[in-house]
């Protein structure tokens, strides 16, 4: 399988920027504008002007404000990437998270004009569906950030896991571009996985699985979770923030979940959490505001989820919360 890069640097001070009006516009467009691919070696503004045809003064103050960002440094009047930038930004990096910070501002880019309209006259009709072509095109341009970090830090909560030895087949819900599960399995030495999303996202997942070369341990099947049937066997299934968008579904899809798994098996949600009346964590409650004003029920109040394995069967659970790029979230390990 081909290997996966280490990462070494955390993206979430990154992520944070992007959602802040003036820092996330500069961003974008040094993004957009390649900027970073010309700091690999300390450079005066200038020659970034010339070479990009910008004007001179306004490269400067351009190239000032990512560093006062601290996302580049400037030294004797020369502008160079910092580590975490060549990691993250750089378009040769294995690691490059630039459509991914770029959709993510899109997102919060919502007016306030909308907004205010949202609470006045409420969701209209249809607002809170999503349609199949946003998840294909959310899968094709953000899903790189799941390999920079977080599928990493769930596959190593998997292989300690004292049942992960034995593990021969496993499941992920919703996998979209399936990074979770490549990860997960390129930890075992046989493990095989099974990556299920719609029809549209599954045709697209079998693309990232032959570009990441690992067609002889996992294979996409299409189907919709809520509705279809799961398969069987599984010694493991695994959901990571997909679960919100079927909520209203959610014991249903536990019983499923719970049939499909082998005597023993286990069943893995990483998820949000929210707490305080609905108002903490601060972050996660204004970035789902949009969506929730819109008519959706997305977020998962705390120990909901862990509350409806144990009642759909599961013997016992352990929750975990931990540190992410986008804040705090949980893990419940439920066991069959």
């Amino acid at each position: 399988m081909k290997a996966f890069p280490i990462i070494n640097n955390s993206w979430a001070d990154i992520y944070k920027l992007i959602k802040m009006k003036t820092q996330g516009n500069v961003l974008v467009t040094a993004i957009k504008w390649k900027i970073f691919d010309y700091l690999t070696e300390p450079v005066l503004a200038d020659t970034i002007a010339e070479k990009l045809r910008f004007h001179p003064r306004n490269t400067q103050l351009f190239l000032n404000a990512l560093a006062g960002m601290e996302l580049i440094q400037k030294k004797n009047n020369l502008f160079f990437n910092i580590e975490k930038s060549a990691e993250f930004l750089l378009t040769s990096s294995s690691s490059y998270l630039g459509q991914f910070f770029c959709r993510v501002h899109e997102w919060h880019e919502q007016s306030r004009t909308q907004m205010e309209q949202l609470l006045i006259n409420g969701p209209e009709t249809g607002m809170d569906k999503v349609d199949a072509s946003t998840w294909v095109e959310y899968t094709r341009q953000a899903s790189a950030h799941q390999f920079c970090g977080p599928a990493q830090k769930i596959a190593n909560i998997v292989s300690s896991l004292p049942e992960f030895s034995g593990m021969k087949k496993m499941l992920e819900l919703g996998g979209g571009a399936g990074f979770y599960t490549m990860v997960i399995v390129s930890a075992h030495e046989s493990l095989k996985g099974v990556v299920l999303d719609l029809p549209p996202v599954a045709a697209l997942t079998r693309e990232f699985i032959r570009k990441y070369e690992a067609l002889d341990r996992v294979s996409a099947m299409e189907g919709d979770y809520t509705t279809d049937y799961l398969g069987n066997s599984y010694d493991l299934i695994f959901a990571a923030g997909t679960l919100n968008f079927a909520k209203i579904h959610i014991d249903k899809i536990f019983k499923k979940v719970y049939e499909a798994l082998n005597p023993g098996g286990i069943f893995i949600s990483q998820h949000d959490g929210i707490s305080h009346e609905r108002t903490r964590p601060g972050d996660l409650v204004c970035d789902f505001l949009f969506s929730e004003l819109s008519g959706m029920d997305l977020i998962f109040p705390k120990g909901m989820i862990a509350e409806a394995m144990i009642k759909c069967g599961f013997r016992s659970v352990q929750t975990l919360t931990i540190k992410t790029n986008f804040g705090d979230m949980d893990i419940d390990i439920a066991k069959k």
